[in-house]
């Protein structure tokens, strides 16, 4: 299973660097946000990706499909996390079945 990110341009390049190898970057413009939503259903559809992450902040401008596979997790951009620890925590847990603790 592949994992694929949707992100901005630092958050893509820095996923590119660890190699991820399907990384999509996307502007915060309208046009740039169609794009995104039609990449999501694109990935969604196919039947080789596992797991898709994308910025927490692309998530608040979007509409995220409640589907059970692939996985679609929120992550934080550069600017840092949205949510704070206690929901990263809950998120993945959810998502993968085991608690973070420091």
């Amino acid at each position: 299973m592949k994992i694929a990110v949707l992100g901005d341009k630092d958050t893509a390049l820095g996923f590119k660097l660890a190699g991820v190898h399907e990384v999509y970057s996307f502007e915060d413009t309208p046009l740039d946000m169609e794009r995104l939503r039609n990449k999501l259903s694109e990935l969604i559809e196919r039947g080789d990706v596992g797991i898709i992450l994308i910025t927490e902040r692309f998530v608040q401008k979007i509409e995220i499909p409640d589907v059970k596979f692939p996985i679609i997790l929120q992550v934080p951009d550069k600017s840092g996390s949205r949510f704070g620890e206690e929901q990263i925590k809950k998120i993945v847990r959810r998502a993968i079945g085991v608690e973070l603790k420091r």
